[in-house]
């Protein structure tokens, strides 16, 4: 496994650290932070982030489908992927929001692994060119 950079941002600070380690663990780079206004600022040092992983319901100015929107401003090929406890809630809100999965939490470490590879795996549905 390359050490790809990807962006891991939860609200829950006990989720955001079980799967940031659970990512180095596999051998990626991750980069946790604790909102959307944090993100954004992660994101404005122009690191080549590969994917972001997002909640939807976040502190502050940015929920997670407004940080993937700015994301896309700096790096317009990178897939999104969304966790959320508000699934259905999180369908209608997602208008306008750049496609991403969305995972219901809670989920298992397993099937977001599954999903993180799939999100950076070359030719999936997402748009995901480097």
């Amino acid at each position: 496994m390359s050490r790809l950079p990807i962006l891991v941002v939860d609200d829950n600070e006990a989720l955001l650290n079980e799967l940031t380690e659970a990512l180095r663990g596999e051998g990626y780079l991750a980069q946790p932070a604790i909102s959307g206004d944090i993100a954004l600022v992660i994101l404005q040092q122009r690191i080549p982030f590969r994917l972001l992983v997002t909640d939807v319901v976040l502190p502050g100015v940015l929920d997670g489908f407004t940080l993937a929107r700015r994301a896309k401003l700096f790096f317009p090929n990178i897939p999104i992927i969304y966790t959320t406890g508000h699934p259905d809630v999180a369908h209608i809100r997602a208008r306008g929001a750049p496609y991403g999965e969305i995972l219901p939490k809670p989920y298992r470490m397993a099937a977001m692994l599954r999903a993180i590879s799939a999100a950076l795996r070359p030719n999936t549905a997402t748009d995901t060119g480097t």
